[in-house]
């Protein structure tokens, strides 16, 4: 390239306050190749099929810029990398230095407020385009295309009212964000390097990986902690400064409480200590207690918990997660009854979600404690935000159980599961007739999505499976090839329903109420 373009490569070094800007405490190689979800999104720079191959056009890239930049802007910050293509297989571009000197711009030009302009990357020789970005604390538009923000994978626009409301009461008011006495020599220094090996910060130091998480502020000399690093990484449960910052588990032999003489409550002891601890504690406690009856699940009996793992792992998660802290007086607790596992935590739904988007299984971005939950997702203790309802939702099926309870009040939110499946006798035998066609378990997990829901999209399977997109649409549609499937719809209103093949392998579905089975497939209490 000419001199002249070599020139204009310096600013990318430096952001718009003039501090010195680089990418190397980001591991590229490993981000790139990850999964993407909340705080990460790759893009390709390239269209058309493989080997015809042409650079994608500019102004859409420039727009793909301005809203992934925006929207992680809008959430808890995030890295988009251009250059990438869907299996993280790097590609680089095939555009002139001054195009590329534009699309790294494009946060500084198209975005109000402004944001930091991206940098180039190589990796594998090829030059990508990379956007760090940090939350931003006022809502971030992009110029006449309004509010973009990050959910799960993907991007929905917002209100900038809503958005303002989530960072005031996120990063401002809740107890997470207020200052610790503890220092870093009070913290868990095991936890900590599992927590940055987990978060593609390369080489981080505690202080760096502590202040890129928000979890701590430098006062001059001095680096403050905030609560959020005392709940997260204290190294010992009489460092947090919380009465009740643990869990309660409690078994109720029953299916309802007594008292006096009939008293049938039994408290194990308390789990306390950090919240990573806690929630290891509590998972390899409850996993003892449950039984383990032969249940269909999906199409196959097998030996399973009576309630799936992740669906009751993923409420206990939540509720620690998701709690109001400055409500010290209780703790989170889990009940175990007879017919059901209960989990309540302390605080309501925050003002920006409701009942309702859950239970339809919307994918939803908002917590109070936004420091705690991207903690939690390094250590690899919980799933991205706005990914677990739905899949809760979705494993409670796939086991034929009835769908998670969720109830909300001004002080309290709480998930019941019940073990007591819910299947028709039409269906069973459709299930296991289905089950000689030499199924994976994704495919069969879709079939048995349609057999609940009638239909069955890339969306759904995605949330009852961790698959990506690409891998949920092949199992789709090799079930599509078999004829057990048919497509419906185009776009984003594309769905599966059974196929003409279905009919062949079992009974006709039956699509009358479900009724409840106390035999061969009862929750087992004998």
């Amino acid at each position: 390239s000419s001199p002249h373009l070599r020139r204009r490569h310096r600013p990318d070094r430096r952001d718009r306050t003039g501090r010195r800007m680089s990418l190397r405490h980001l591991d590229l190689p490993r981000l790139i190749r990850g999964p993407e979800g909340l705080y990460f999104e790759r893009k390709s720079l390239f269209q058309g099929a493989e080997g015809v191959k042409r650079p994608r056009g500019r102004r859409e890239v420039r727009d793909d810029v301005a809203e992934g930049v925006g929207a992680f802007a809008n959430s808890d910050g995030g890295v988009l990398v251009l250059g990438v293509e869907d299996d993280g297989r790097p590609t680089g571009h095939g555009y002139p230095a001054d195009v590329v000197d534009d699309m790294l711009a494009v946060p500084e030009r198209r975005l109000t407020p402004a944001q930091r302009r991206g940098q180039r990357a190589r990796v594998g020789g090829l030059e990508l385009l990379v956007f760090e970005v940090e939350a931003a604390p006022t809502p971030v538009m992009v110029q006449g295309n309004g509010y973009p923000c990050r959910v799960g994978d993907a991007v929905v626009r917002m209100e900038a009212e809503k958005i303002a409301a989530w960072k005031d009461s996120g990063l401002a008011q809740s107890w997470e964000g207020r200052p610790s006495e503890l220092t870093v020599a009070d913290l868990d220094a095991n936890l900590l390097q599992r927590a940055i090996a987990g978060s593609a910060l390369r080489d981080a130091s505690v202080e760096n990986y502590l202040l890129r998480r928000r979890l701590a502020d430098r006062h001059g000399s001095r680096l403050v902690l905030r609560r959020a690093a005392e709940l997260l990484f204290a190294r010992s449960p009489e460092k947090i400064d919380h009465p009740n910052a643990g869990l309660r588990l409690f078994r109720v032999i029953g299916a309802e409480r007594r008292y006096g003489a009939q008293h049938n409550v039994e408290e194990l002891p308390r789990f306390e200590g950090c919240l990573p601890s806690v929630i290891e504690s509590v998972f390899r406690t409850v996993q003892g207690l449950l039984r383990r009856p032969m249940r269909l699940r999906g199409l196959r009996f097998e030996e399973v918990p009576e309630y799936p793992t992740f669906a009751w792992q993923e409420a206990v998660v939540n509720a620690v997660a998701h709690r109001d802290y400055a409500l010290a007086g209780r703790g989170v607790e889990v009940w175990l009854f007879e017919d059901r596992l209960e989990v309540t935590s302390p605080g309501g739904l925050v003002a920006e979600l409701s009942l309702e988007a859950l239970q339809g299984r919307a994918r939803v971005h908002m917590s109070r404690n936004p420091r705690l939950v991207r903690g939690l997702v390094d250590l690899g203790l919980m799933r991205e935000q706005g990914e677990g309802i739905p899949r809760m939702f979705a494993e409670m099926e796939f086991q034929f159980l009835a769908p998670p309870e969720l109830r909300a009040a001004p002080q309290e939110f709480g998930v019941t599961l019940r073990n007591a499946p819910v299947l028709s006798q039409a269906d069973a035998e459709w299930l296991a007739s289905v089950a000689q066609q030499g199924l994976s378990e994704s495919q069969a997990r879709a079939l048995a999505l349609v057999r609940m829901r009638g239909q069955v999209t890339n969306a759904a399977l995605r949330d009852a499976t961790g698959l990506d997109t690409l891998a949920a649409s092949a199992e789709l549609r090799g079930l599509r090839d078999r004829g057990l499937l048919d497509l419906r719809g185009a776009g984003s209103a594309s769905h599966y329903v059974l196929g003409p093949r279905a009919a062949e392998v079992g009974p006709a579905p039956d699509r009358g109420q479900l009724g409840s089975d106390r035999g061969q497939l009862g929750s087992d209490r004998g």
